[in-house]
């Protein structure tokens, strides 16, 4: 089942080459029913299985981990509270994306069929997402701040498939040639005409969103020989090059659309996917395999062209030393010490001086009774070395997870807190990113 939660949106396990669920993650502790919050950066993810996250081979228990995903953790990177939602479908086409977008803004309910017929052949979770989130959808993309699209690779994969990659296109007669040309023409047309009635009904919805979205990449294997020729293995070369030539067009198209709609005002850009994968397309996509989508190193790349777009750079933390399980980044800066992280139970814990620093955070010790009092914003909160609770703001709440102890280093000793009870109480963001081994602590 689909859930909605406001406090962070990840999507796992994609079932029957699709993703299931959207999930929140667990707390350290119980937070008080007053814990305030900042306003957060929202991330609104659009289109087909490319914004979904799908890899070739992924099963029920596969967890997507696309190029949405390397933004919300960029997002992070730069210190923003950020949530996404992701309404990736596998198989949508421009003209499905258009239909939910415009059903969803007139508050419609939905079918299949009123969306795009076929939809639930490539994707399960079709009809519940349509019933569930299509209430959701027209909101969510109000309150963005980012619309990161991913749409139109369906439209022309029909065409492709009909054409045949082994067909000499040189070899049609004229009249073949001119119908071909025609008819990828039609869908060029119908697809910028598409994508110009969705950019304006984002446009209506939040006209202050920053929206980027993907151009068209090619997934033809490409080879290069040894005298500098272009060679395309299983691929007739005037099939690949009347290809090429449409993706072109396809994407200057795209281009002239863009334009056109940051001429009225809509922060728009173009996220350079041909470019990205194209540059190595056997290494970054599973085509060799007779699938199109990127593989995990395709959507790295695919993810930090996106946030270029955003932001400008790509942001990583320094190699960790050996042993050192985990990164620390509070605010958008990784806490770099000598007294390395440690996780005990799937929690992690730091030294107390180490976060409260990097948080801008007053520190006092009460060597009495072993209890450091950390303040910020007006929040307090009280961690007793070997207590199962905390105090926060005067409550007492209780730890779920192991409680703040004395990590043993030559000639010293430190008070290791853990990370998440002390920023959920002084009401800061957690989250931890399994895949990078980082935890990111905004305020």
């Amino acid at each position: 089942m689909y859930s909605k939660f406001r406090n962070k949106l990840k999507m796992t396990a994609l079932g029957a080459a699709s993703a299931a669920l959207l999930v929140q993650a667990g707390s350290a502790f119980a937070a008080p029913a007053s814990a305030g919050s900042a306003a957060s950066y929202d991330i609104v993810v659009l289109g087909d299985s490319i914004a979904a996250g799908y890899q070739a081979g992924f099963t029920e228990q596969s967890v997507p981990y696309g190029f949405a995903e390397h933004v919300f953790e960029q997002a992070l990177f730069q210190g923003l509270r950020a949530e996404y939602v992701n309404y990736g479908v596998l198989g949508l086409r421009t003209e499905g994306l258009a239909n939910w977008l415009e059903a969803a803004i007139a508050g419609e309910k939905v079918t299949e069929a009123d969306v795009q017929a076929g939809l639930s052949d490539k994707d399960p979770r079709v009809k519940q997402m349509l019933a569930e989130m299509t209430d959701t959808l027209a909101g969510d993309i109000r309150d963005a701040e980012t619309v990161l699209i991913s749409i139109g690779g369906n439209d022309f994969l029909g065409f492709v498939n009909e054409l045949g990659l082994t067909t000499n296109v040189d070899a049609l007669s004229a009249g073949d040639k001119t119908a071909l040309q025609d008819k990828l023409d039609a869908l060029i047309n119908n697809y910028t005409t598409l994508l110009d009635d969705i950019l304006g009904m984002i446009g209506e919805l939040q006209p202050k969103a920053e929206v980027v979205i993907a151009n068209q990449y090619l997934p033809l294997p490409v080879l290069k020989l040894p005298n500098g020729e272009t060679t395309y293995p299983k691929v007739a070369k005037s099939a690949a090059l009347f290809l090429k030539d449409g993706q072109s067009t396809l994407n200057a198209r795209l281009g002239e659309v863009v334009k056109a709609h940051g001429n009225k005002g809509l922060s728009i850009k173009i996220s350079d996917a041909a470019a990205v994968i194209e540059k190595s397309i056997l290494t970054l996509t599973s085509i060799s395999d007779g699938d199109i989508h990127p593989k995990a190193a395709g959507y790295a790349a695919l993810g930090k062209a996106y946030s270029e777009q955003l932001w400008g750079e790509y942001k990583t933390v320094l190699p960790r030393a050996a042993g050192v399980p985990i990164s620390v980044v509070v605010n958008g800066e990784e806490i770099v010490s000598k007294y390395a992280p440690v996780i005990q139970k799937g929690r992690t814990y730091l030294a107390v001086r180490d976060i409260t620093d990097a948080m801008g955070a007053e520190l006092k010790w009460d060597a009495a009774t072993a209890t450091a009092t950390v303040s910020l914003d007006g929040r307090t909160v009280d961690i007793t070395v070997g207590a199962a609770t905390i105090r926060v703001n005067g409550e007492t709440v209780p730890l779920n997870a192991e409680p703040a102890y004395l990590q043993q280093f030559p000639g010293e000793k430190k008070t290791y807190l853990p990370l998440a009870a002390l920023s959920e109480g002084l009401g800061f963001q957690v989250e931890y990113r399994h895949e990078q081994k980082i935890a990111f602590i905004n305020n």
